[in-house]
């Protein structure tokens, strides 16, 4: 795999805190009751994608936020 296949993966699996078009914070969040862990999240003010809910919940246990079972 070259460099940027590499790099393009990488922001794929990346939850982006901050959102590349408009820089909300807010995340428009699934309306299941069960969401499937590749959901894609939105922005809750443009509505262009952030990344997956995986992605999202990575991102916080890896700033050290704890998780119910």
């Amino acid at each position: 795999m070259d460099i940027e296949a590499n790099v393009d993966l990488m922001n794929r699996q990346t939850f982006k805190l901050v959102c590349a078009q408009c820089g909300s914070l807010t995340v428009a969040l699934p309306v299941e009751a069960q969401p499937d862990p590749c959901s894609i999240l939105k922005c809750g003010r443009c509505g262009s994608p952030r990344g997956t809910l995986q992605a999202l919940r990575d991102t916080s246990v890896q700033a050290g936020i704890r998780h119910p079972v």
